[in-house]
């Protein structure tokens, strides 16, 4: 049947669809109808089957695949009834109601193999599972999985010496974690372990191995925090944290990270009753930095300024010398255009003194941040380089001198400088007060219902407004902009409905956020972006955080267009509707001169490696679409 389906369906509306649902496009070599019935294309992990099954239905916190609700209706009805009579019918026979799918499909080297996906129970879904079954059918994996959903969850393994946690042991946490990087068939390797030993490795990992009990302490309740407020970090790939320097390294724990671990069981840094975002790094070089200066928009829980670390100040110096090729190159991986570099230099630092942005002459744009310079560096020429961005940049005869001091991002605790508080007698609370004035130390254990409690707080800061045509949902902080902000909505509605001579909708949402970690749990997008639009709702960063990179009336009108393009649009490439965007959004823009330029992918825009990289991927869909309709072609026929 889906073969069939094949020659009928262009590719590109199958990989929007794909794409919708979380799962990565078909390439312009894989046969079509090899893919749709999963013969051919890139490997998914079973989390983004499960994912992509809970978008096609309408559940869970992920924005569901776009379609009219009675065709969402038919589609949970088939899946409720392979479960109940269909391929999946062992689910029902041990009284399970599940919304499931089943395959069964000959492999490349011989022999069969079955799957089953499937959301349980099919009513309100709260759990999934995925069963392959090699050498079985379909029906066989429905029946693994009924008896694997019957079976009580275990508990976890955890030492004999560890403190007595007042949660009961099946429902203590746990985190999945990727294990190593992606092997070449695509697959990773996913280990699921209880909190407090994840917290004993990557104290292993990220801790210095002689420091004095106090420190290791700390950074222990420091990891814990950060694994439970960034849980989901890694969800759409099928793991919760993954192992590099991204989220937390992880190496084989010591009976010094276990006592640390277990000492501290349960404790964490708290802001508003939840597990605050915290960071920390290797070394400071004696002056820390607070997130939002490397991170726009991030939240600075005190309003101190940077503090000056004397534990760590006579830590020595570094240096290192990188040729200008590679410099180019990592140039060019961070989004930017060009093929010589003619000079780099400083143009602004932050408040604790470190590089915050760069000019890069003969590269388009010309400047570059200085956090995204060093991250490129490091993917292009190691991260022993540019070990930090405090530091001082000279040219030379082969390329650029860098000499700074400390090592990361220097964000929260200084893993040096709590080492050396420690030996001069500080304790773990001493060392958390230090470095996060403005957070409280709280329980694990408490922090669910506290949370649940800020949450059902947070709802009822962000009541949306009464009118009927912008329903704006502000925070208490933000409540004094909302005329300001309805009024922005609704001239960029009236003026971008006119001139691309759309109906606008009767009623557009939109939702600003508390905080910029606020917006990427409830989008999925990264710090560097401002706005996200599905159907007629819109999300925004927090009124201040706009405000302060420039950006609060220009996102309005980028976001209020995909409101009314897109539909006219759907079936489109994204570039078509990202510079339709920022076409509508600014159509007085200089024009862009007739040139070939490279039309941005999917993927590019959808998931850019970097702020460089999606912002040249928006500037080649904005060239794109402008030169289309240069050509005399109407908005509406550009493909």
């Amino acid at each position: 049947f889906f073969a069939a389906l094949a020659p009928r369906l262009p590719r590109q509306a199958f990989n929007d669809a794909r794409l919708s649902a979380g799962l990565p496009p078909i390439s312009a070599s894989v046969s079509l109808a090899l893919a749709l019935v999963g013969l051919d294309g890139p490997r998914v992990t079973p989390r983004a089957l499960l994912d992509a099954l809970a978008r096609l239905v309408g559940v869970g916190r992920d924005a569901p695949v776009r379609m009219r609700e009675e065709t969402r209706t038919v589609l949970r009805t088939g899946l409720a009834g392979a479960a109940a009579y269909g391929s999946a019918s062992l689910l029902a026979a041990r009284g399970l109601t599940a919304l499931a799918k089943t395959g069964t499909a000959p492999m490349p080297r011989g022999g069969m193999e079955g799957l089953l996906v499937a959301l349980v129970p099919a009513e309100r879904p709260i759990r999934g599972i995925v069963v392959v079954a090699p050498g079985a059918a379909g029906l066989d994996a429905a029946g693994m999985a009924a008896d694997l959903l019957l079976q009580p969850p275990p508990a976890p393994s955890v030492s004999a010496r560890a403190p007595v946690v007042s949660a009961p042991p099946a429902s203590r946490p746990v985190v999945s974690v990727r294990v190593g990087m992606l092997r070449a068939d695509g697959r990773v390797r996913v280990e699921t372990l209880p909190l407090e030993d994840y917290v004993a490795r990557v104290l292993a990992g990220e801790g210095q191995p002689r420091a004095g009990r106090a420190a290791q302490e700390a950074l222990a309740i420091a990891i814990r925090t950060f694994a439970l407020a960034n849980r989901n970090r890694h969800r759409r790939e099928g793991f919760d944290l993954c192992d590099s320097t991204h989220c937390q390294v992880l190496r084989p724990s010591t009976p010094a990270t276990q006592r640390a671990a277990e000492t501290t069981a349960g404790r964490l840094l708290v802001s508003e009753g939840a597990p605050a975002f915290v960071f920390y790094s290797a070394w400071c070089g004696g002056r820390s930095a607070r997130p939002s200066e490397v991170w726009p928009g991030a939240e600075d829980y005190a309003v101190e300024s940077p503090l000056d670390d004397d534990a760590c100040t006579e830590e020595p110096a570094w240096a290192s010398e990188l040729n200008v090729r590679d410099l180019e190159q990592a140039l060019r991986s961070a989004g930017l255009r060009g093929s010589r570099l003619r000079d780099l230099r400083v143009v602004a630092r932050s408040p604790s003194g470190r590089v915050a942005r760069l000019r890069a002459d003969g590269f388009s744009p010309n400047e570059i941040p200085g956090h995204e310079l060093r991250m490129a560096i490091g993917r292009v020429a190691g991260w022993q380089h540019v070990k930090s961005t405090a530091f001082d940049l000279r040219r030379t005869g082969r390329g650029y001198r860098f000499a700074g001091r400390g090592f990361g991002h220097g964000v929260g605790l200084c893993v040096v400088g709590a080492g050396h508080r420690a030996a001069a007698g500080a304790t773990a609370e001493d060392i958390l007060r230090f470095y996060y004035p403005g957070l409280q130390i709280g329980r694990a254990d408490t922090t669910a219902v506290a949370l649940s409690r800020a949450e059902a707080a947070k709802e009822e800061r962000v009541a949306p407004a009464s009118s009927s045509d912008v329903l704006l949902a502000l925070p208490a902080a933000d409540a004094s902009e909302r005329v300001h902000v309805v009024n922005l909505v609704r001239a960029a509605r009236d003026e971008i409905a006119k001139r691309a001579g759309v109906t606008p909708p009767a009623s557009v949402r939109i939702t600003v956020h508390p905080s910029a970690e606020s917006f990427g749990r409830a989008t999925g997008q990264p710090w560097w972006v401002s706005g996200a639009t599905l159907g007629r709702s819109i999300d925004l960063l927090p009124i201040r955080v706009l405000r302060q990179r420039g950006q609060l009336e220009r996102t309005i009108r980028h976001e209020m267009a995909h409101v009314l393009i897109d539909p006219p649009l759907e079936s489109r490439p994204l570039w078509v509707r990202e510079g339709a965007a920022f076409y509508f959004a600014a159509p007085d823009a200089p024009a862009v001169a007739a040139r070939r330029v490279s039309c941005p992918t999917d993927a590019e825009l959808s998931r850019p490696l970097s702020a460089g990289s999606q912002r040249d991927a928006y500037a080649r869909a904005d060239a794109c679409f402008r030169n289309a309709l240069a050509q005399g072609k109407s908005w509406r026929e550009v493909k």
